[in-house]
């Protein structure tokens, strides 16, 4: 946020000159906050509306941004739950900002329950279906976790996360990434527009339907199986409640087959290992940021390869069923 704002001091004063100056209104209240590499602000304006505004860091891409809100009014304009944008990207601060409807209709849903799961993979399956003519959009290749030639993992998501220097104990782990990563390439390469962090922290379920759908900057580039891979590894997690307890294996497969249920058609065998290619990459790629987390006291020292790894979450389901899952 600091890179945006400079001071917290400063937050208030700039969020109300870009309101009155885009939105035409004053802010009344804050609603929430929330800050990672960026900032996202829930405002009600004096004269009424509620909006999000969100701040993205120095850097960040407009000819996304752009794209991002296309794709949002594409969908907000079929009906499905997603805010509707409000400005395009502006000058704040330091960085820029977008701004869109507040839509809190619902509650944050229990992803271990059936009925759930059922639905956000349903809700994943729509993206992907309502975006197919979407694919070719400018803009949108520019967001994607790409991996250098020759190379196992993109730069990590967080700063704080040291793959190279904590590359020690985690052989087993890159051994397994690696061969997810051949699975899930296998399959056709074809491109779809999907939600790259789908989980019950970013949806609002009532009557165990999808009400609203955040974290538009996760839009993203990648095949079909690969997104349903993503989507099946930590779909039931939700760091503003607490409940971090990952998906069982069992949920994990359920996710996959009530995605082909709302797609309308099986995967082929080769794009159903895919699938699970991309699920234990995306396992990996998490147990390798928890071991980072382990050696390097979440990023506060140098890496320390004495110390102990983690016990639990994905890095306990990828030691225990990593091979498993990699046969589909």
């Amino acid at each position: 946020m600091r890179d945006v704002f400079g001071s917290a001091d400063a937050v208030a004063a700039a969020l109300e000159a870009f309101c009155r100056d885009t939105l035409g209104a004053g802010v009344a209240q804050a609603e929430f906050f929330d800050a990672s590499v960026g900032s996202v602000h829930g405002l009600t304006l004096e004269d009424g509306r509620r909006v999000v505004v969100k701040a993205h860091a120095p850097g960040a891409s407009v000819r996304f941004l752009r794209a991002m809100q296309e794709v949002q009014r594409h969908l907000a304009t079929g009906g499905y739950p997603c805010p509707e944008p409000l400005v395009p990207p502006t000058v704040l601060g330091a960085g820029v900002a977008v701004a869109e409807t507040l839509i809190d209709r619902g509650t944050a849903p229990n992803g271990h329950d059936p009925a759930v799961r059922r639905a956000l993979a349903a809700g994943l399956c729509d993206i992907v279906q309502r975006c197919r003519p979407l694919v070719a959009l400018e803009g949108l290749d520019e967001h994607a976790m790409t991996v250098p030639p020759g190379a196992l993992w993109p730069t990590p998501h967080d700063r704080r996360f040291d793959f190279e220097g904590t590359s020690s104990g985690a052989e087993w782990i890159d051994r397994l990434a690696a061969e997810a990563c051949r699975i899930r390439d296998a399959a056709s390469a074809e491109l779809v527009v999907a939600h790259s962090d789908w989980r019950v922290q970013h949806v609002r379920m009532l009557d165990e339907k999808l009400t609203a759908v955040y974290d538009w900057d996760s839009i993203m580039l990648m095949t079909e199986p690969q997104a349903v891979g993503s989507g099946a590894h930590a779909f039931t997690m939700n760091w503003e409640t607490g409940d971090l307890v990952s998906p069982s294996l069992e949920e994990m497969r359920a996710f996959v087959a009530e995605y082909e249920e709302a797609r309308g058609r099986d995967f082929s065998p080769v794009e159903r290992r895919a699938a699970f290619g991309s699920l234990v990459y995306s396992l990996a790629y998490t147990a390798r940021c928890q071991h980072s987390d382990a050696l390097t006291d979440f990023g506060q020292q140098p890496a320390q390869p004495g110390r102990a790894v983690p016990s639990g979450g994905a890095h306990a389901m990828l030691a225990t069923h990593g091979d498993e899952l990699l046969r589909g």
